[in-house]
């Protein structure tokens, strides 16, 4: 359900450039024997101002939570592990 030409039907849709990209790691991975691969793509860069820019929004709550993943990325530079706790993620 994940695929390019930036069109949707419930999928998650993006540019034919960013789906090559997703692909392209995620073939890289597998065929070196990983397992699973991960990719974080957030709706916009989740800064605080951008936080701060969309609170009015349905989805503020949410975002704020993604945020969490985000900073742990910025400051660790690898993706966090990711778990769902009372609706919630958990990044660790």
């Amino acid at each position: 359900m994940v695929h390019g030409n930036c069109v949707s039907i419930g999928c998650y849709a993006m540019t034919d450039r960013r789906i090559k990209e997703i692909y392209t790691i995620a073939y890289k991975a597998l065929a070196k024997g990983q397992p699973f691969f991960r990719i974080h793509i957030f709706p916009f860069k989740m800064t605080g101002n951008n936080i701060k820019k969309y609170r009015d929004q349905k989805w503020s709550d949410f975002w704020k939570n993604l945020k969490e993943g985000y900073d742990y990325f910025k400051k660790h530079k690898v993706p966090p592990n990711v778990s769902v706790h009372n609706k919630k993620y958990i990044f660790n």
